[in-house]
């Protein structure tokens, strides 16, 4: 409850406007691991503390944390003893795509519950950010759509269950493949084939959910920092709107008293005018913008460490899932042509859609950060430009220490500080993906 009033608050600074915060933006993944038993809370503390919660929230992860230990192992297994009797790379591809995912979901299940308590502390640290940066302009909101949150939610919920269903299909069609576990017969003959289907559901479920919150929090993270920095920017404008305004009334009024002064061809000094530009000192406003960007930077840098690796081990997935997919496309493109039939391709292209709109939107999503700070910096040199007449020496200083400070440390998004995260990234992957799938190709 006391969250929602503090986002209420924030709702109502702006009268009308409503601004939806990170709190509201992850709650749906938030409401998701909590009650589906796979994380204790890690956003916002859980409303309801019973004991009786607490054991059933421990024990949904005890099962959910062994059934994907146990799956890793089977499937870690069948990728052993598919390498020993595999005769080209293709052969061993789907055990590859079905191990490196569990082990990537397992490693984000651990390392969330190792980190709860860092991860509460810093979300509510951004809240306090948050509540920082509407009051110091209470005119603007940072995030007022939906669209593109609801957006990333339901496709990630449509890829979950066309992920599920042709799994199943799958299981069904083919009981005897080498990364299920009734490739066994004696399993077949022992466990009914829908248990089976049930207890690998179960594992693709798992895995979609902790990639979606390894996905979300750092790529929604870095966007909202993004949102804070361009309300500073509209701060900056505003600012610069209002000297303008104050300047002219000044003149005006300055201007007046020199006519009516030539009229009476008066002797006396003409007296200037109290009027300031603004209700708050030019300096003033400056330097608090620049302390609510230096938090923002800070925000940005913990996050980097705090969710980096879920950035940097999800994106190096992406990259291999992405160059062992178009590989089997490639491969199996020959018998597709020959039979007519999208069959042999079918299930590796789907795939290879999915992993490469999560890879993308990701990436996307995360690079709003690193464009909004550049057009905070060209915003600020255009006013720098425009007024540097009308300003005077401290206030010239100042806002060139700041520009300055945004040249040489350009806020951007860098997980675990491996690289920075902007739109030029895409080709660099693109051009490794095409080196490695060259080389695979060349083996076959």
């Amino acid at each position: 409850m006391l969250f929602r009033k503090r986002n209420e608050r924030i709702r109502k600074i702006g009268g009308s406007t409503v601004n939806i915060t990170l709190d509201e933006t992850l709650r749906p993944l938030w409401k998701l691991t909590l009650y589906c038993g796979v994380l204790l809370d890690w956003c916002l503390p859980a409303s309801n503390n019973s004991r009786l919660c607490q054991v059933l929230r421990c024990i949904g992860i005890f099962i959910s944390s062994s059934l994907l230990f146990a799956m890793l192992l089977f499937e870690l297994t069948q990728l052993l003893v598919g390498i020993e009797s595999a005769s080209n790379i293709h052969a061993i591809i789907p055990n590859l795509l079905w191990s490196v995912p569990i082990f990537i979901a397992f490693a984000v299940q651990l390392y969330s519950l190792r980190q709860r308590r860092k991860f509460l502390g810093f979300f509510k640290k951004w809240r306090q950010l948050e509540m920082e940066i509407a009051h110091l302009n209470p005119h603007r909101v940072m995030c007022e759509s939906r669209k593109m949150h609801v957006m990333m939610y339901v496709t990630y919920g449509f890829m979950t269950m066309a992920s599920l269903v042709s799994l199943g299909l799958d299981i069904f069609n083919r009981p005897e493949a080498t990364y299920l576990m009734s490739t066994y017969q004696i399993v077949r003959e022992t466990i009914p084939l829908l248990l089976i289907g049930t207890i690998h559901l179960m594992s693709i479920l798992l895995i979609w959910i902790l990639s979606s919150l390894a996905d979300f929090i750092p790529a929604f993270t870095y966007y909202h920092a993004s949102l804070a920095v361009s309300c500073l920017e509209n701060e900056v404008r505003t600012l610069f709107a209002k000297r303008n305004y104050a300047d002219d009334l000044l003149h005006h009024s300055i201007s007046s008293r020199l006519s009516s002064a030539v009229a009476r061809l008066d002797s006396f000094p003409v007296k200037q005018s109290n009027l300031k530009p603004a209700a708050i000192e030019l300096e003033e406003s400056v330097r608090l913008i620049w302390t609510r960007f230096e938090a923002i930077d800070e925000m940005v840098s913990r996050a980097d460490s705090l969710f980096g690796s879920f950035m940097v081990y999800g994106q190096a997935g992406a990259i291999f899932f992405t160059t062992a997919l178009v590989y089997s496309v490639l491969y199996n493109l020959s018998d597709a042509l020959q039979l007519r039939s999208a069959g042999p391709v079918l299930s590796y292209s789907m795939n290879l859609i999915a992993i490469v709109f999560r890879f993308v939107s990701s990436l996307i999503i995360s690079s709003h950060l690193h464009r909004s700070t550049g057009k905070f910096r060209a915003s600020l040199t255009y006013l720098l430009s425009k007024h540097w007449n009308r300003m005077t020496k401290e206030d010239r200083e100042l806002f060139r220490s700041f520009l300055w400070r945004l040249q040489i440390d350009p806020l951007v998004a860098r997980p675990l500080g491996v690289y920075c995260i902007t739109p030029s990234v895409l080709l660099s992957v693109f051009g490794v993906i095409v080196s490695y799938v060259i080389v695979l190709l060349q083996t076959k």
